[in-house]
């Protein structure tokens, strides 16, 4: 089971200066369990037993698609993209990343783009088209990352 997705363009550009805070901001996503849509059963522990005392993080709770503690096994913003599904990361010559690709079963995807939308140049978005022929958009604005529904029509 799973919706497949896809972006089909992409006008992307984050400055390899916001690399590290974007790494961050996705770090600190994983104190989110509520928002973890992903895993029951995890190092001895049910998603049902409350969270381990001195832990940031459920053991039993994950994003779809990642580890349960990421942190500790994806050291940078691009392997994090990489465990959330996306397959290509391109690269300018300065080190900016400029391309992003994804061709998957949606996952946690949406939530890690919109706590990096701070770092992404306002104009800048994805199209991704569904399985069952749907588009949508994420736009950025320079401060966050709005959904838009797509229709393509032919006159």
């Amino acid at each position: 089971m799973g919706y497949y997705t896809r972006i089909t363009e992409a006008d992307i550009f984050v400055s390899k200066d916001d690399f590290e805070y974007c790494y961050e901001a996705m770090c600190k996503l994983n104190d989110r369990d509520d928002l973890k849509t992903g895993g029951s059963w995890g190092a001895g522990i049910s998603a049902d037993n409350p969270r381990p005392e001195g832990l940031n993080f459920h053991p039993g709770k994950w994003f779809s698609w990642m580890d349960a503690n990421y942190p500790e096994t994806c050291k940078d913003m691009q392997t994090i993209l990489y465990a959330l599904g996306f397959e290509d990361i391109k690269f300018d010559a300065d080190g900016n990343m400029i391309g992003l690709w994804y061709d998957n079963k949606t996952g946690a995807e949406d939530l890690f783009l919109q706590v990096i939308a701070p770092y992404v140049k306002a104009g800048g978005y994805l199209n991704w088209q569904g399985e069952d022929g749907s588009h949508y958009q994420y736009a950025f604005n320079g401060k966050e990352m709005i959904m838009k529904s797509g229709v393509i029509s032919w006159e």
